[in-house]
């Protein structure tokens, strides 16, 4: 019963069994109506063909001129053409009986296998006897038996070759099937249907789980494996649209975790790169010292700066990092507020100024945009105070920089820093923003962290930051930010 496929299984096969069951209760609580009308459809037959039987007879005597069968003789040959030899023997007790107009069976005037003497039936035909079509009704026995029969007004030749005066109608009838009877004969049948739905539930429903179950299988099987560390596990999307989006979910999440495993690792490699460097420094350094290897005032003093050096270059690097995590983590407030973006320019271009003018490269600055923004302002200047490091240190003297803002879209504007340094090879331009990547041919300080921190700024405002590069004619990073909407002032306040 553990097992998902037996479930099903199970769960096929009861339903057909409770299918089944209710099919039969409906067919129990409906048998007795069912079978009343066949047999009284059967009767209706019977008497249009025994009425027809018996005018023909009579006037094929009349055409003999013979003289025409007359009450009993008539009804007893009508049965006997009716059921034929041995008729009564196979259980088909099919009566005849002629009678009056209150619907009194006439004494002697019935062909059956029990006495009609004193029999009656409950609905006797409608005076206008011109119509001439059947009509459903019960004859009751002077016994009490209760039989279906049907009556349809005697002609007038048929009603001559009766004596009795009050003959008025010929009644077909036969008893009534008992539920035993009628379930007797169904049961097999049904047991035979049953035995074929039950096969054919089994059949199809092991098919069918089995669509559901070996998908589900695989991705549990998968499951398996990435959690003993093979992240390079994949399912294909088979089976039923829910199994099929769980095994692309399965395939995304696989994904996710191999990449974070990827970058997990290579943070790890970068940071162990990046340490080991200063570090090894330090250590070098201390143990000259320590050693006495370096005891000279003028060696220790610049041991000593290297130190300090190297060991600023390190605790700068671990405030990267924590600053960075903070910002993705979402645990770093933004102090937003409203402000013209040209302000933002205009600033970050005076606090470059002093380096344009000591590196010989033209600092272009466009603060002609009058959009306001909703943000941080100190956050937003780190962001570009980190372009245009970047675009300075890789310029050559005699290049240009240059900063500025544009409308992007409705609700938005762009920011751009763009240098006429060496540029970027494009098949790099996807990795910038990944922590510690450094392109080819970039030197000087920095750990490789600086974009990864201002992506993450950007997109905390809500857009977003991507760089274009031509190698040779230089690089330009752009980002989007949302133009503050009215109210927004009074919303930072609150």
């Amino acid at each position: 019963m553990g097992s998902l496929q037996v479930r099903l299984v199970l769960t096929y096969l009861g339903t057909i069994l409770v299918t089944l069951g209710l099919a039969a209760l409906s067919l129990f609580l409906l048998i007795g109506d069912y079978r009343d009308s066949i047999s009284y459809s059967n009767l209706e037959d019977i008497s249009r063909l025994i009425d027809s039987q018996a005018n023909a007879a009579i006037q094929s005597s009349i055409s003999r001129k013979e003289p025409p069968p007359r009450g009993a003789d008539l009804l007893l040959g009508l049965r006997s053409a009716l059921t034929g030899d041995g008729a009564e023997d196979a259980g088909e007790p099919t009566s005849v009986a002629v009678v009056n107009r209150q619907g009194q069976v006439l004494p002697g005037l019935s062909a059956s296998t029990s006495s009609f003497d004193g029999a009656r039936i409950d609905n006797p035909p409608a005076s206008d006897p011109t119509s001439r079509q059947p009509q459903r009704c019960h004859l009751t026995t002077a016994e009490g038996a209760s039989l279906l029969c049907v009556a349809i007004p005697l002609s007038d030749t048929m009603r001559e070759s009766f004596p009795s005066e009050d003959a008025y109608a010929m009644v077909v009838a036969e008893p009534v099937a008992s539920l035993n009877q009628v379930f007797g004969d169904l049961v097999p049948r049904l047991v035979f249907s049953g035995l074929i739905g039950v096969a054919a539930a089994l059949l199809f429903g092991f098919i069918l789980s089995q669509s559901v179950a070996a998908p589900l299988r695989n991705i549990s099987r998968a499951a398996r494996n990435v959690a003993r560390g093979n992240y390079r596990q994949r399912v294909p999307a088979t089976g039923p649209t829910e199994v099929r989006d769980l095994a692309a979910t399965f395939n995304r999440m696989t994904e996710q975790v191999q990449r974070s495993q990827q970058t997990l690792r290579d943070f790890l490699a970068n940071i162990s790169h990046e340490l080991k460097t200063p570090l090894t420094s330090i250590r070098g350094f201390s143990e000259a010292i320590l050693d006495g290897t370096i005891d000279d005032p003028e060696g220790v003093q610049r041991s000593a700066r290297i130190i300090n050096g190297e060991s600023g270059r390190v605790l700068r690097l671990v405030e990267e990092l924590l600053d960075l995590s903070r910002i993705e983590s979402g645990q770093v407030p933004m102090r937003l507020e409203e402000f013209g973006v040209n302000e933002l320019v205009q600033h970050v271009g005076d606090v470059f100024s002093l380096r344009s003018e000591d590196t010989g490269i033209r600092l272009d600055v466009d603060g002609a945009l009058t959009s306001r923004i909703h943000g941080d302002f100190e956050r937003l200047e780190q962001v570009l105070n980190n372009l245009m490091d970047n675009a300075f240190r890789h310029t050559q003297s005699g290049g240009t920089v240059r900063v500025g803002a544009s409308v992007n879209g409705p609700g938005f504007v762009q920011v751009t820093v763009a240098d006429t340094g060496g540029g970027i090879p494009g098949t790099e331009l996807p990795y910038l923003f990944d922590r510690f990547y450094r392109a080819q041919g970039s030197a000087g300080k920095g750990h490789g962290l600086g974009l990864a921190i201002a992506r993450e700024i950007v997109r905390a405002h809500g857009g977003e930051i991507w760089a274009t590069s031509e190698v040779g004619k230089g690089t330009a990073f752009h980002f989007t930010l949302p133009v503050a909407k009215p109210g927004t002032r009074a919303a930072a306040q609150r």
